[in-house]
């Protein structure tokens, strides 16, 4: 798990696939969660595997990729409803018999909270940074 997703870093990152993500997502990631996209491939592996997406985060963090604030917002979408999609999938499953809308919902109710999840601490980041400025002055 943990260390077939640090392996797969790194050789996204040799190949020059983490500037690509960066590139593509950053348009997408910047609006919605405040991060850049060279976070795009923590993001998906945080959805399948917590520990996969926290060491991948602490690598991009450690090489100086994410800044601290950046790290703090990530965290938060990951840590709302870890590992999603295998979450869902294998614990889920068990309920699908009894869901009367689409299996599809729940998922995407998931997705929209780990949003705003990331999004309160962004808020509190900005509100925390604005008070300090106010201080210091």
């Amino acid at each position: 798990g943990v260390m077939l997703a640090l392996g797969i870093i790194e050789v996204v990152e040799h190949l020059g696939g983490l500037k690509a993500a960066q590139k593509l997502l950053s348009p997408i990631l910047r609006p919605i969660l405040g991060i850049p996209g060279i976070t795009g491939v923590a993001l998906i592996s945080s959805l399948q595997s917590t520990d996969a997406g926290a060491g991948m985060t602490r690598a991009l963090y450690e090489n100086g990729q994410i800044t601290e604030k950046e790290r703090l917002i990530f965290s938060a979408f990951q840590f709302t409803a870890g590992g999603t999609v295998t979450n869902y999938l294998s614990s889920g499953s068990a309920l699908f018999a009894f869901l009367t809308v689409p299996t599809m919902w729940p998922l995407v109710v998931l997705f929209l909270m780990k949003i705003f999840g990331a999004n309160i601490m962004r808020f509190y980041l900005i509100t925390v940074d604005r008070r300090s400025a106010a201080n210091e002055r």
